[in-house]
């Protein structure tokens, strides 16, 4: 550490805070204030819902990206006639793109071995679908860990969701003083984590892995890495937030480029985020603040995020840490047997990935 990063940081035991002032996009800059916990919290539980933020937006009329150009909305450039509520707006009618057609809510055909399938069908998938266009974040079923048997005989081991040296974050209006944003997340997130989504406001950057599908021929593999976030979402993919990395086999006939990819997936496709890998990530953490914020690095030198915006912020992703797969379990088990959704998940297994252990401590 120089001398200027070291008269910043004090602490004492396993905390350490840390003081540091982060240009903002406007080249203003707010005062952030950082506690980190010097710690490794293993846990495997689970969630039954979360919902942040149901409050009224109001409706823009910029968005642009997603299929048809109008389904992803950024927060840029609404209307000046929102005085104060200028960071606050969501989209066009109907906001979030939450409230559309049913056809708008289909797996894509090549990329799900499903075909194009609703989400709302739970013989399909197990978590169903329940959109919510007045929350920013609603999340079902969120699990944190898994529940494996992985020999069948009958002797299951929970295996942890596991996330070292936890922080908050605080940022300050440097005029006023006034506390405008706080975040939570750790420097490193390892395992699985799984959610239905219905809704989410935030940066979702998954790297995706699809085994495409020509009806019910393999077609190959397309990987790629996608923005599927915005306010209010159900998560479109947008060609200008898209790469695709590589295409094998016969879906090469269909897709050499993210423009030819979001034409074979025009629908909403957050479900495959549903089965998350975190594979040491830095960029996972929920934020909420009434103004857009530039965020610090989570470690000297780390993974910069991009800005959050108003209102309650999911970050996921952005720094390759965050795998999905298509193909292979819509959400990870982690019921134990008696447990009604442990029938509802069996089969959603999704070991592909080296599974974190438990720590000696707890042996």
């Amino acid at each position: 550490m120089n001398e200027a990063d070291l008269s910043a940081t004090y602490g004492q035991a396993i905390f350490e805070v840390k003081e540091q002032a982060m240009t903002q996009a406007d080249g203003s800059a707010l005062d952030m204030l950082r506690l980190t916990m010097g710690a490794k919290i293993e846990i495997n539980a689970n969630i039954e819902e979360i919902a942040l933020g149901r409050y009224w937006r109001p409706e823009g009329t910029n968005c642009t990206g997603g299929a048809g150009g109008d389904k992803v909305c950024y927060n840029n450039n609404p209307p000046v006639s929102y005085n104060d509520n200028i960071n606050w707006a969501c989209t066009a009618n109907p906001c979030g793109s939450v409230g559309l057609g049913a056809d708008n809510y289909l797996s894509s055909g090549l990329t799900h071995n499903v075909g194009e399938e609703s989400f709302f069908n739970t013989s399909v998938f197990p978590s169903g679908f329940k959109p919510d266009s007045g929350v920013d974040i609603k999340l079902r079923d969120v699990t944190m860990g898994q529940v494996r048997d992985d020999d069948g005989d009958g002797i299951y081991e929970l295996t942890p969701f596991v996330q070292q040296n936890p922080y908050f974050e605080f940022a300050f209006d440097q005029d006023t003083g006034k506390i405008v944003g706080f975040r939570l997340g750790a420097e490193d997130s390892y395992g699985y984590q799984g959610n239905a989504i219905d809704v989410i406001s935030g940066f979702i950057r998954p790297t995706i892995t699809v085994d495409a599908k020509l009806g019910f021929i393999d077609a190959g593999e397309i990987q790629l890495e996608t923005q599927l976030g915005g306010v209010r979402t159900i998560g479109w993919i947008d060609a200008k937030t898209t790469n695709v990395i590589s295409v094998s086999g016969a879906a090469g006939l269909l897709v050499n480029g993210p423009e030819s990819l979001m034409g074979q997936s025009p629908h909403a496709q957050l479900f495959p985020v549903q089965s998350n890998y975190l594979n040491h990530s830095e960029a996972f953490f929920l934020s909420a603040g009434t103004r857009s914020i530039n965020w610090t690095p989570v470690r000297d030198g780390g993974f910069t995020p991009a800005a959050t915006m108003p209102g309650f912020w999911l970050n996921m992703g952005g720094d390759g840490g965050l795998l999905a797969e298509t193909q292979k379990g819509d959400h990870p088990n982690n019921y134990l047997p008696g447990h009604p959704k442990h029938g509802q998940y069996s089969g959603m297994e999704n070991y592909n990935n080296p599974q974190p252990s438990w720590s000696q401590t707890y042996q």
